[in-house]
């Protein structure tokens, strides 16, 4: 599986789209899903997915990612520092949108400054004001071609906003509308759902809010101690992959008929809540919601059961790690199923859950890198488990939806 495509940084293997007749690919979807077609890969009935082998190659983009932007990212830190900006939005749809989510914990916590997340189509539609003469646009989008993006992209241009874009794909289309770019190591997708390409662009992300902070608040941090822990993400993430991936097998094959899943998460974390959430909307489709802690409180206390699973992500130096641990003891009194996301020094949230995945970092914002590997993993071993899932192809192999895909995704809109 790790052999079959030679990924290339900064390309993928084909521009997006189906070629021939469309409407008899999408009857044939069944037995060549068009997902696939689109993507340029060789469709998989069975482990490993096509998704497995992207999982899998996080460490190695994350590592090419650090390599290549060695001079990238500082020199990007010191001109937005020179311009006197003290904020970010960071816009994208999907996976990219919490991109941007589980950055802004880092801009608040590393460079100190303000930052939020935008969906691209709700910025294009309804305009929020933002001032940019403080505040950086930062256009995520892992192909560069993605249409609302690249809408979003060009309005903010047209306001005057200093834009960096953050991408897998060199010279795409959303590249050439921003001022800054930084491109990220991995290749292509050869599943339909966004994995390295997470991982990567949310790491370079860290990186410059950590550069930014290091120039402006040279004292507040060890600077140097949390960048080498940022670089070593790739060589942790990759020597618990095994372990990481087999406690996930065993748990999604118990957790494979829950009715729903609940993730938890504070702060930066809130936006590994929402992406986790995603996937497993994505792969498993095993319905799912991202929240924090005062969002489950509040609401989401009433619905928790017997076949509802929750998902606390709990880094031990989380500002909120006292609530969290609350979420956790709420599942334990409630005889509801959980799962803790935590860190190897945990004691607290692990005595509460059934379950632990235990992580080497107690950082909030690092931790954010390592714990999308159970985030992915979960949710793809859950698919397998059901057997009657693909989780490469978000349904696009059953025709009705295939019809949807097409409507939606057109050729080169992606």
């Amino acid at each position: 599986m790790d052999d079959q495509y030679q990924r290339e940084a900064g390309k993928r293997i084909k521009q997006w789209g189906i070629e021939g007749d469309i409407r008899r690919h999408i009857e044939a979807t069944g037995e060549y899903p068009i997902m696939y077609r689109a993507l340029g890969t060789e469709p998989q009935t069975q482990h490993p997915f096509n998704l497995y082998g992207d999982i899998k190659s996080q460490s190695k983009a994350l590592r090419e990612t650090f390599t290549q932007n060695t001079a990238v990212v500082p020199a990007i830190a010191r001109r937005l520092v020179e311009r006197g900006f003290t904020g970010m939005a960071g816009h994208g749809l999907g996976t990219s949108q919490f991109v941007a989510q589980t950055a802004a914990g880092a801009f608040w916590a590393y460079a100190g400054w303000d930052a939020r997340d935008l969906d691209s189509l709700e910025y294009v539609v309804h305009g929020h004001p933002i001032d940019f003469t403080k505040t950086v646009f930062f256009s995520y989008s892992g192909s560069g071609s993605t249409v609302d993006s690249n809408r979003a992209a060009a309005k903010a241009k047209d306001l005057g906003a200093y834009q960096v874009a953050v991408t897998s794909i060199a010279g795409s289309p959303i590249t050439q509308k921003c001022d800054e770019t930084i491109v990220c190591a991995g290749g292509f997708d050869t599943g339909g759902s966004d994995t390295f390409h997470y991982t990567t662009r949310l790491a370079v992300s860290i990186w410059l809010a950590l550069e930014i902070g290091a120039l402006t608040r040279p004292d507040a941090r060890d600077w140097d101690d949390l960048r080498k822990r940022l670089f070593a993400t790739a060589d942790k993430m990759e020597a618990m992959f095994d372990a990481v991936s087999e406690r996930a097998r065993i748990l999604a094959a118990r957790y494979k008929a829950v009715r729903s899943v609940l993730v938890v998460g504070s702060g930066a974390n809130e936006g590994t809540a929402e992406e986790i959430a995603l996937k497993y909307d994505e792969m498993s489709h095993i319905p799912t919601k991202g929240m924090c802690p005062g969002r489950h409180i509040h609401g989401a206390l009433g619905l928790t059961q017997h076949d509802i699973l929750t998902i606390v992500v709990a880094p031990l130096e989380d500002p909120a790690y006292k609530e969290l641990r609350d979420i956790a003891q709420v599942t334990y009194m409630l005889k509801s199923p959980s799962i803790g996301i935590i860190s190897e020094e945990d004691e607290a949230v692990a005595e509460q859950v059934d379950d632990v995945f235990r992580l080497p970092e107690t950082d909030p914002i690092l931790f954010s890198i390592l714990a999308i590997l159970p985030g992915q993993l979960l949710p793809y071993w859950g698919a397998v488990a059901q057997g009657n899932i693909n989780p490469d192809t978000q349904r696009a192999n059953i025709a009705r939806h295939a019809k949807v895909w097409n409507w939606l995704f057109p050729k080169d809109t992606h």
